[in-house]
């Protein structure tokens, strides 16, 4: 990054005191041993490729989808209404990741509370607001910090139609502030997480405890891009719990549920 980026970065979080915090963080994380580094990425490259099974084996593992059953599918009407409205953005942002896995989780654990880090465009915001819709109820709150210097803030959550959107609460904050919001909108306890924000080994490193802390008996976690570093390996290694990993687009999603 030039000197006059950074510039613009320092001055683009300067006039954002709500966003101070996670500024001094990202300040703090250049000081200290790089966990994102090549050698772990390749590391944890290798532990997801080893473990990467279909989207249907992995709900069977973590015991959300018994064998032989089909998954439940995204409405094919849906997705054309998603692909219509994402071509409106005129700034490009992140991909849809594994809209199968997250739908299918969300729809097969029956979830109401449902919370997810890193909207972009939405993709995943419309997979788990189409299950809750499916479910008969619910409530989703999505967690997306301002893009810095990105201009793209009108496009946040473009692919979700309005139908969907009355159940669904959008909080603009960085993790470590917006999480924390989001949890307690639900008193304290979420039956569903989607983690797809800061994904290096500190960042996860702070929100996948407070993630757990809120999540009920069998509720679901998914993170997404796992192949950055060993964090989500080590953390279902310390938890004990069933976990799966699938690949979508070569790269690689977790999924595990608290026992």
């Amino acid at each position: 990054m030039s000197l006059s980026s950074k510039a613009a970065t320092a001055v683009w979080f300067l006039r954002r005191p709500a966003f101070w915090r996670h500024g001094a963080e990202l300040v703090r994380r250049k000081l200290i041993r790089n966990m994102d580094g090549p050698e772990w990425q390749l590391e944890a490259r290798r532990w997801a490729e080893e473990r990467a099974a279909p989207v249907q084996a992995a709900l069977e593992a973590v015991g959300l989808l018994k064998q032989g059953k089909s998954l439940p599918d995204l409405s094919p009407a849906l997705l054309a209404e998603a692909e219509r409205l994402a071509k409106l953005a005129t700034a490009p942002m992140g991909g849809a990741g594994d809209l199968a896995l997250i739908h299918a989780a969300a729809r097969l654990s029956y979830t109401q509370r449902a919370i997810e880090t890193g909207v972009a465009y939405g993709w995943s915001s419309l997979a788990i607001l189409a299950a809750l819709a499916e479910n008969g109820n619910g409530r989703l709150v999505s967690v997306d910090m301002p893009y810095p210097k990105m201009n793209n803030e009108a496009f946040v959550g473009i692919v979700v139609p309005d139908a969907l959107r009355a159940n669904w609460t959008l909080v603009r904050l960085p993790d470590r502030n917006g999480l924390k919001r989001a949890i307690a909108e639900f008193g304290g306890s979420i039956d569903f997480a989607h983690y797809d924000s800061d994904k290096s080994y500190y960042g996860r490193g702070f929100a996948y405890p407070l993630i757990w802390q809120a999540l009920v008996p069998g509720g679901v976690f998914i993170s997404d891009d796992i192949q950055d570093n060993m964090r989500f390996a080590e953390f279902v290694g310390e938890k004990g719990v069933p976990f799966a990993v699938t690949e979508c687009a070569g790269r690689y999603v977790g999924i595990c549920r608290k026992a």
